[in-house]
């Protein structure tokens, strides 16, 4: 006669976590590689890249739209590469740790942010309303 798997582990019983603190657990978000033990080096990577796809849709608003939201365009592509600027000043002037990947992180999240409510506004204005 076997037991259950779990059958009789506390741990296991009802459904519940085996006991580990938070600062090990491998799962949560904040204990990821990219934000504990990464050198910055990647989130520069993916923010440049992520900067020149969304110059594209922001350029051809510019220089080949309408033109009621090049003013608009102009601003926003000027904010998302500023913002990927200030992303490298703290990868160089802050020292490594989770705080700087955290602010590295915050400037990815800045950058997604910006161009999402840029590119639907600039949509917006594009369509008359």
């Amino acid at each position: 006669m076997s037991r259950a798997r779990g059958a009789g582990d506390p741990a296991h019983d009802g459904g519940a976590e085996p006991a580990r603190g938070p600062e090990r657990d491998p799962t949560r978000m904040a204990n990821q590689p990219a934000l504990q033990t990464s050198s910055g080096r990647i989130w520069l990577v993916m923010g440049a890249l992520f900067l020149v796809l969304a110059l594209v849709p922001f350029g051809l608003l510019i220089f080949a739209g309408s033109g009621r939201s090049r003013g608009l365009a102009i601003v926003v592509a000027s904010t998302i590469a500023l913002v990927y600027a200030i992303m490298i000043v703290i990868r160089l002037a802050s020292s490594p740790g989770p705080r700087r990947l955290r602010g590295l992180a915050g400037g990815m999240l800045a950058l997604a942010g910006i161009a999402l409510i840029g590119i639907w506004s600039c949509a917006v204005i594009e369509a008359g309303r």
